[in-house]
């Protein structure tokens, strides 16, 4: 069964998605994200498909094709969405302090790998108002808490 939180969070996202759908940006389908590590790699970087959620290109149609994509990657953004939730207990100041979220390892590697072209998107569902920045814009002592966390995600049975 699955926990009130997860409930909230998928409601979240589907909330977030129409938004930022409206926005310009581009929700990858799973081939789309499969073209757009083959692109990198032909370039030589090597981008971990789930540490991003959204894509900012000058055609979508460049999604669906590898060889086009990689003509343009000096033009591509990649984003990981962090959302605060319209519920939320405690809202968020208009700084974003208050926000928190879980950082993988996976965006941390994308993060510091395309540096300029890879950005942290944060939406508040409940203002509407989202705010954009990089890895260095928050992740260090004198900005955030930073608390190092193991995710767990168990694919085989535990019982015979």
């Amino acid at each position: 069964m699955k926990g009130k939180s997860y409930n909230t969070g998928k409601k979240n996202e589907k909330q977030s998605w129409d938004i930022l759908l409206k926005l310009g940006y581009i929700r990858p389908t799973s081939q789309q994200r499969k073209n757009v590590v083959e692109a990198y790699l032909s370039k030589g970087k090597e981008i971990k498909p789930k540490g991003y959620d959204l894509i900012k290109l000058p055609n979508e149609e460049f999604l669906n094709d590898v060889d086009k994509l990689s003509k343009v990657l000096e033009k591509v953004v990649l984003y990981e969405l962090k959302t605060a939730g319209k519920n939320r207990r405690q809202p968020l100041k208009e700084n974003w302090s208050g926000l928190g979220f879980t950082l993988t390892g996976a965006e941390k590697h994308n993060a510091e790998l395309l540096g300029s072209q890879y950005k942290f998107l944060f939406l508040n569902l409940k203002t509407n108002k989202f705010h954009i920045c990089q890895l260095e814009d928050f992740f260090s002592p004198e900005v955030s808490g930073i608390y190092p966390t193991w995710s767990i995600f168990i694919k085989k049975s535990l019982t015979n």
